[in-house]
């Protein structure tokens, strides 16, 4: 998809006050030449001030994935990476850094696979968080099971 078409769909759900400030962007700039990073850099200035955009950096510099589920993690990871591109530039820096953080037990797993795509980087530890899933789900099924096989036989 071209820059220009972005842009258009892109301002096409602004509300009033978007609207209004894109009609003074629209006086200044060459819109039909502008690229979808002008626009950006432009809509992040005016609607995610210094502050707002440092801290945003900062939280993804800082992201792990710890207690999250996986599809939080990732969540989180995306809309965090918006503010430090220069960190995510290609599909490669983002599968690792994406990597880096994922849990310890589940970094060496997906690692070790190669992948250099990103959703391909995802997909395999959704996989693998569904499988820890599964196996914790089997241990504590047989758990119980077992527990019950030996309050049944009660004392001889």
């Amino acid at each position: 998809m071209d820059d220009h078409l972005k842009i258009i769909i892109a301002t096409y759900k602004f509300s009033k006050e978007a609207k209004f400030w894109w009609k003074s962007v629209t006086n200044q700039y060459k819109i039909e030449e502008m690229s979808w990073d002008t626009f950006k850099e432009l809509f992040y200035e005016k609607y995610f001030f210094a502050p707002k955009r440092w801290k945003l950096k900062d939280q993804f510099i800082s992201l792990i994935q710890g207690n999250m589920l996986v599809t939080e993690y990732e969540n989180k990871f995306t809309s965090f990476s918006r503010f430090t591109p220069e960190m995510v530039s290609n599909e490669v820096d983002k599968v690792r850094k994406f990597v880096s953080r994922l849990d310890y037990k589940m970094r060496p797993l997906v690692t070790t696979q190669g992948i250099k795509v990103y959703s391909k980087a995802v997909e395999r530890a959704l996989i693998l968080e569904a499988e820890a899933k599964d196996k914790d789900a089997r241990k504590e099924q047989w758990k119980q099971k077992r527990n019950a096989e030996s309050s049944s036989e009660g004392p001889s």
